[in-house]
């Protein structure tokens, strides 16, 4: 966007992009936003809301858990001696 200006004394202002929108962090602190954001499109609609931290808190799935344990049951036995402990040297040619 070209043009810096937009919302003023809480008035809407009409602009037209052309690369992109700066959202001036003033506004953002106007509208009780802090610095973490989530934006929501819909069709002819951008939310943008502050961020909740439930969002970032989400539950691991007992399915998810179970899963988890479950790897390693049908491993093929290898033949590399401690490869947990010298990954960086199998993969990579590297000395621990």
């Amino acid at each position: 966007m070209k043009c810096k200006q937009g919302l003023r004394h809480g008035k809407k202002q009409i602009l037209n992009v052309s690369q992109g929108v700066w959202i001036d962090e003033q506004w953002l602190h106007k509208a009780g936003l802090g610095s973490r954001l989530q934006v929501e499109m819909k069709t002819g609609e951008i939310r943008i809301q502050a961020a909740s931290e439930i969002t970032e808190e989400a539950k691991p799935s007992k399915k998810g858990w179970e899963t988890f344990h479950t790897l390693g049951d049908n491993a093929v036995i290898g033949c590399l001696k401690n490869a947990a402990q010298n990954h960086d040297r199998y993969l990579y040619g590297k000395r621990a």
